[in-house]
């Protein structure tokens, strides 16, 4: 756990460095700008599409669906950018969806998606050659529901299992977005 809270700031410390005490407003955060995206991460429903819009400048109202461990993943949420010179924007972001699975080899039974809220940081790498494409790269730390820590704990003391590895506390996200307008 101790390597986790590192990891998110030293990622917070070189984002907030990347990003400095800027004003340009980039396309990709404008108010009325529609993105579609294609990657990995909650926000994209664990591996799928994400389509966002703006619904004033930097603030992004979004919704993912893809393929999750377990079965069909979805998230919507806001996306919270801050202005930059910089083409690196840093941002916030909360949802709520998906953000836990179960899949056990053998055990079709065991196989299950949990919803709940998740909460994030990364960095919008705005595109040189198209405005409003961007590279998003960030980290999300799911609040995971009490089903889900109680169904993997009954897992745990399964006899049939052997190998059952906690899940990671947090999550990345790697993707490529689209400018819609």
């Amino acid at each position: 756990m101790r390597i986790s809270k590192i990891v998110i700031l030293l990622f917070a410390s070189s984002v907030i460095t990347l990003t400095g005490f800027a004003q340009k407003n980039h396309l990709s955060s404008q108010r009325g700008v529609s993105n579609f995206g294609l990657g990995i991460g909650l926000p994209y429903g664990g591996m799928g599409i994400r389509f966002g819009t703006n619904l004033a400048n930097g603030l992004n109202l979004f919704s993912g669906v893809g393929y999750q461990v377990a079965d069909v993943g979805y998230n919507v949420g806001l996306m919270k950018d801050f202005k930059s010179k910089n083409l690196a924007q840093f941002y916030l972001s909360g949802m709520y969806g998906t953000n836990a699975a179960i899949k056990i080899k053998g055990l079709p039974e065991s196989s299950k998606t949990y919803g709940g809220a998740s909460f994030g940081i990364g960095i919008k790498l705005n595109s040189r050659r198209k405005e409003g494409n961007f590279w998003d790269l960030g980290l999300i730390t799911p609040v995971r529901t009490s089903a889900f820590k109680h169904d993997l704990d009954q897992l745990k003391i399964d006899p049939r299992i052997s190998d059952l590895t906690d899940p990671f506390p947090v999550l990345f996200v790697a993707a490529y977005n689209f400018n819609l307008k």
